[in-house]
């Protein structure tokens, strides 16, 4: 695994992925629904090399809920094309829960991440999955995601939905949201 990240990181780094660099910036924000309703705000930050590989980082979290924060080394497979992006990846984060006193639980998470996305025109739609353990490894960390998006130069407004799973099947946790992204 520390081989593959390296690779990647070596391969970010080279002069010829620096020339065709684009940097990524996106926030949105989401109602979410499951451990009880509340608001949730995500940000996140994606480096593309020119190449297929790409690093990426995010945060996400509710009100009053759930919180992740992580890193993803990954590849698309399809780099050079325009419609189909198909994307593999490891992370390294850590995730937790604020508790009603304003105590948190604060557990490292590693895993991988798949995506899946077709553009056509302007219309972009992606899916992703990522699977992950947190803490021991019966406590695992599941998350899909599904956007459909609208593109408009280096604009990018979207709709999404996440459904994740933080332990077990009773804690499932969903979000509706909307936001945007800008590319440079």
């Amino acid at each position: 695994m520390l081989a593959a990240v390296l690779a990647l990181a070596a391969a970010l780094l080279s002069p010829a992925a620096r020339a065709e660099t684009d940097v990524t910036v996106e926030a949105y924000g989401q109602q979410v629904v499951g451990d009880g309703p509340g608001v949730g705000l995500g940000l996140a930050g994606r480096l593309d090399a020119g190449g297929p590989a790409f690093l990426a980082l995010e945060g996400r979290g509710a009100v009053g809920g759930h919180w992740i924060g992580r890193g993803t080394v990954g590849l698309d497979l399809f780099g050079g094309s325009e419609t189909i992006d198909v994307t593999g990846g490891i992370f390294l984060g850590t995730t937790g829960s604020w508790a009603p006193l304003g105590a948190s639980a604060v557990d490292p998470t590693a895993g991988v991440e798949l995506g899946l996305g077709l553009n056509v025109g302007p219309v972009r739609g992606r899916y992703r999955h990522a699977d992950g353990f947190r803490g021991p490894l019966e406590a695992r960390l599941t998350e899909n995601e599904w956007r459909l998006g609208f593109e408009v130069g280096r604009l990018q407004v979207f709709g999404q939905y996440v459904r994740f799973n933080p332990g077990d099947d009773s804690q499932r946790i969903g979000g509706l949201g909307a936001g945007a992204s800008l590319t440079f």
